[in-house]
């Protein structure tokens, strides 16, 4: 038996996280915080991808993008976990996300991670 399978059982959750109307200033001001903290999860491999969703509109704009919230995929033990997680980032704190649209699901992927 190896040592990976005496652990705790992870599952991956997708979570989708809008921004509230008009916060894209305040997701800039803080975003520097938001790479520094989400780092260490990203090293350790409990967030297996993430990144800001953008209006179809920014594909036009060279190096304007326009952001319309976050998506990120988590690998944990359980939903508490991952809704930890989630109510610790500061976008969630300094109100970017908007909290009564966020949702966090448990996700099967189809396919491998990049």
């Amino acid at each position: 038996m190896s040592a990976a399978s005496t652990g705790p059982k992870l599952h991956k959750f997708f979570v989708y996280a809008p921004d509230k109307e008009g916060s894209a200033s305040k997701r800039f001001e803080v975003r520097a915080r938001h790479l520094e903290d989400i780092a260490p999860l990203i090293q350790s491999g409990v967030v297996k991808m993430g990144g800001m969703m953008i209006t179809p509109k920014s594909l036009e704009t060279e190096g304007q993008r326009e952001p319309l919230g976050s998506c990120i995929v988590y690998e944990a033990e359980n939903l508490d976990a991952v809704k930890k997680m989630v109510e610790s980032d500061v976008y969630y704190t300094a109100g970017v996300w908007d909290r009564e649209k966020l949702v966090v699901v448990p996700f099967l992927s189809a396919t491998p991670f990049p």
